[in-house]
């Protein structure tokens, strides 16, 4: 619902502007705040299934024909469809290897960051595409728990050194930072978890300020005193700086 609605309004404005009717094909890429790829899967398809239903001309001829038999549910009704759910994908899925799947791969590889993912999706295709993203017009969406929904656009530029798109990917370093991952047994996850429940809410307490998996230059809470203010340290070459709420 979040979704359809933000595209419509998107698209009004869009052709408000522009003179001209938009439709997904009109974006290079789509990036999706991403829980999880299924779910990105599933959005790109609707968008699909919202632009047959505003009888766009980018939807061609054989696509409108497995689609037609869903022209008729309510929004309702076609949340539910699971048949219109496997045909929209499926009409949709040359669409989305080309505008979705580059924005994917820190999502797929790291998992759900909330807010970041959004932006660790865009930080995909500057990562994979920065050499043809000069003057490519990217959309942007991000679910915002519904009520806070958003969806954007703008077009890329390319920049002089440092911010070039290719100064940015390398900057990025991508797959370095993936292969640097730290691999750790399930139960040292559990524990952590444990212990995120354990303080969440919590007050008047010093962390485990092990450093020796944090890169150079990472912010990390050190304690959370009695009035709830939160105090960081940031890892340098030997050297921490402290730091604490609004400084």
């Amino acid at each position: 619902m979040a979704l359809d609605s933000c595209y419509n309004v998107f698209c009004k404005k869009y052709e408000k502007h522009e003179g001209k009717q938009f439709s997904i094909s009109d974006a290079d890429y789509v990036v999706f705040h991403s829980p999880y790829n299924k779910l990105v899967q599933k959005s790109f398809a609707r968008l699909y299934y919202n632009d047959f239903l505003r009888n766009c001309s980018t939807v061609d001829g054989e696509s409108r024909e497995k689609l037609a038999p869903y022209a008729g549910l309510s929004s309702e009704e076609s949340y539910q469809s699971r048949d219109l759910e496997k045909a929209s994908q499926q009409v949709a899925k040359n669409l989305y290897e080309t505008k979705v799947q580059p924005t994917t791969l820190i999502p797929k590889q790291v998992g759900n960051m909330y807010t970041a993912s959004l932006y660790a999706a865009l930080a995909s295709v500057v990562h994979s595409r920065h050499e043809t993203l000069a003057g490519q017009r990217i959309v942007m969406f991000s679910y915002g728990s519904g009520l806070t929904s958003t969806m954007f656009s703008f077009m890329i530029n390319e920049g002089h050194h440092p911010f070039s798109l290719l100064n940015i990917a390398n900057i990025l370093d991508i797959s370095k930072k993936l292969k640097a991952r730290h691999v750790v047994p399930p139960e040292k996850f559990v524990e952590a978890l444990k212990l995120m429940e354990h303080r969440y809410g919590a007050r008047d307490f010093v962390t485990n300020q092990d450093t020796s998996l944090l890169s150079a230059g990472t912010y990390y809470l050190t304690h959370v005193d009695s009035k709830y203010r939160r105090f960081y340290d940031v890892k340098g070459d030997g050297v921490a700086t402290a730091m604490s709420n609004g400084h």
